[in-house]
C-alpha cells in the first residue's frame, strides 16, 4: 500500500514538473530581455503614476538587475508576471484602500482584464503601449499625474531643501516666500530680485489653488497652507489619483455624483467629461459629513424636513418653551407623536420635556422657508444623509462651506435633479417655480436605475476646468 501512494506521489510531481517545463516564460529568456527591461521601466515610474515601486517585486528586480541568476527561473518568471498584474491593475484602478466608510453600491472596479491586456500586449510585441492603454484618459487625471511629476521633480532637485514662511511681507526680501513660490511651481526660478508686483501676482495664484481670496495679500491662512511640506502634498496627490482611478469603471458609461468633502463641491462624471459641477455646504467638524457610496433612487419636490433629534432638543427645545406656538407657526413647524398623527402644540407641557425626554418628532413643512429648500434627492444611507437645495443662498459664497449637521446643501439642487431625470425635466422646471404643490403633499419622483453618488473627503482634487486644488482639511484626516 505504501508503495502505491509513493509511487503516485512520484506521478505526480512528473505530471507537475512536465506542466512546469511547458510553461511560458515572458521575462527571463534571452529573447525577452526587451520585456523584462521595459517591466522594469514600469516599475521606475511608480513614484511619478503616485505608487509606490516596493509594492511590485522590488527586491526581485532588484537582485536580478545586479545580475543575479535565479536557481527556479520559471518561479521567477512567474513572480515578474505576478508584480507586473498587481502593477497594471493599481494603473487602473488604484491600490485597494479604505475611502468610504460605507458602500451601498459594493462596487469593485473591474472593467478592464488586466491579464488579458498584459498576456496580448506581450503576444503582439507591443507591450511598451500597455501603461499608455490602461491609464484614465480623463483630463483631471492627467492634471493630477502632471502635479505629481512635477512635485517629484521638485524634491529630487539638488537645490530642494524645506522652507517656512514667517513674515507677511510680500517682496523679495522674503527668501522663503520665493523658495516656496518656486517649489509649488509659480516662480521658474528662485529670483531674490523679482518685483513686488510680480509676487503679488504668484501669491494670487496660490490663493486660487488654496480656495482662499484672491487679493495677493500674504494672510496667516495663505501662509499655514503655503507652509504645508511638499511631501505631505505629494501624499495628498497620490490618495486623490487613486481615488480618481478607482471612479475610472463606474463613471465610463453613466452618470456619477461625486462630493469632495474637503472641496465642499459635487460633479457629475460621465466618461471623461463634467456634466455638472455645483458648489455644496458639507457638515461642520462636530457634524461631520460621512464618505458614502450609494444610489440615488428619487426625487422628492416640496419635501418635509423631519428635524433629527439632537437638533429637535439641543437647538430647537428652548426656543419652543419660550413661545410655542408662535416659534413653531414661525418656522412651519408641525408636532408628530410616535405613530405619526400630528399634535396641538397647545396640548404639550414642553417645559417639562428635555432631551432625555422628547417622545415627539418636529416636521417642518414644505414652503419657502423649509430648510431642504425646494428639492432633495435620496438615497438610502446609515447615516441619514441626502441631497438638498435650501433656502439659505448666501452661504454658498464662502470659500470654507463647512456649516451643516452632515447633509449636503446643493446650490443648484433644480439642475442636478433635471440632469439626472431628463424624462421629468420640464416638470421639475415648471413646479419648482411654485411656492407649494398643487396637491398639498411631497411630489416623488422615482429614479430608475439609480444614480451612484460618491461622497469622499480628499484634500486635494481637479476643480471643473481640471485645475489641481488643495482643500482645508477640515475634519483632520490627512495629518
Amino acid at each position: 500500500m505504501m508503495r502505491k501512494i509513493a509511487y503516485l506521489i512520484i506521478l505526480m510531481m512528473m505530471y507537475a514538473n512536465a506542466g512546469r517545463a511547458a510553461e511560458k516564460m515572458y521575462w527571463l529568456p534571452a529573447d525577452c530581455s526587451q520585456n523584462r527591461q521595459q517591466l522594469f521601466s514600469y516599475f521606475k515610474q511608480a513614484a511619478l503614476l503616485g505608487l509606490e515601486q516596493r509594492d511590485y517585486a522590488f527586491a526581485l528586480v532588484q537582485q536580478l538587475q545586479s545580475g543575479y541568476m535565479p536557481t527556479d527561473s520559471l518561479m521567477t518568471d512567474r513572480a515578474l508576471t505576478q508584480a507586473a498584474i498587481a502593477f497594471f491593475t493599481d494603473v487602473a484602478y488604484g491600490p485597494a484602500i479604505t475611502r468610504i466608510g460605507y458602500d451601498g453600491l459594493k462596487y469593485v472596479p473591474d472593467c478592464l482584464d488586466i491579464p488579458t491586456l498584459l498576456y496580448s500586449a506581450l503576444a503582439n510585441n507591443n507591450f511598451n503601449k500597455l501603461l499608455e492603454k490602461v491609464e484614465p484618459s480623463a483630463p483631471q487625471y492627467n492634471a493630477l499625474k502632471s502635479m505629481i511629476a512635477f512635485y517629484n521633480d521638485r524634491l529630487q532637485r539638488q537645490d530642494y531643501h524645506p522652507v517656512k514662511i514667517t513674515s507677511e511681507t510680500a517682496d523679495s526680501s522674503n527668501h522663503p516666500l520665493i523658495d516656496k513660490l518656486y517649489q509649488l511651481g509659480f516662480l521658474d526660478a528662485p529670483d531674490y530680485t523679482a518685483h513686488e508686483d510680480t509676487l503679488r501676482i504668484k501669491i494670487r495664484a496660490a490663493e486660487y489653488m488654496f480656495e482662499f481670496l484672491e487679493d495677493g495679500a500674504l494672510r496667516q491662512g495663505v501662509i499655514e497652507e503655503l507652509n504645508v511640506s511638499l511631501e505631505k502634498r505629494l501624499s495628498e496627490l497620490k490618495h486623490a489619483i487613486n481615488t480618481f482611478r478607482w471612479l475610472n469603471c463606474l463613471r465610463k458609461y453613466q452618470y456619477v455624483v461625486v462630493v469632495d468633502i474637503p472641496a465642499a463641491e459635487l460633479f457629475v462624471y460621465l466618461g471623461d467629461s463634467t456634466m455638472l459641477n455645483s458648489r455644496v455646504i458639507v457638515g461642520k467638524a462636530k457634524t461631520p459629513s460621512s464618505p458614502l457610496a450609494s444610489r440615488i433612487d428619487e426625487v422628492i419636490l416640496f419635501p418635509y424636513w423631519t428635524v433629527p433629534h439632537n437638533i429637535a432638543v439641543k437647538e430647537l427645545l428652548p426656543g419652543i418653551k419660550g413661545a410655542p406656538s408662535i416659534y413653531l407657526e414661525a418656522g412651519n413647524y408641525q408636532v408628530l407623536d410616535k405613530s405619526g398623527r400630528i399634535l396641538d402644540p397647545q396640548s404639550i407641557n414642553w417645559n417639562t420635556l428635555n432631551k432625555h425626554n422628547f417622545p415627539y418628532t418636529l416636521r417642518q413643512m414644505f414652503g419657502c422657508d423649509n430648510s431642504l429648500g425646494i428639492i432633495k434627492l435620496n438615497f438610502f444611507n446609515p447615516y441619514s444623509t441626502y441631497l438638498h437645495d435650501t433656502p439659505a443662498r448666501s452661504y454658498f459664497m464662502f470659500n470654507s462651506r463647512y456649516f451643516s449637521h452632515g447633509c449636503i446643501r446643493v446650490e443648484d439642487a433644480i439642475p442636478l435633479a433635471k440632469l439626472l431625470v431628463p424624462a421629468e425635466a420640464p416638470r421639475i422646471d415648471s413646479l419648482s417655480r411654485m411656492k407649494t404643490p398643487p396637491a398639498g403633499s411631497p411630489i416623488t419622483i422615482p429614479m430608475k436605475p439609480g444614480i451612484p453618488v460618491i461622497i469622499l473627503y480628499e484634500v486635494a482634487w481637479p476643480d471643473a476646468n481640471g485645475k489641481v486644488r488643495f482643500f482645508e482639511d477640515v475634519y483632520e484626516k490627512f495629518k
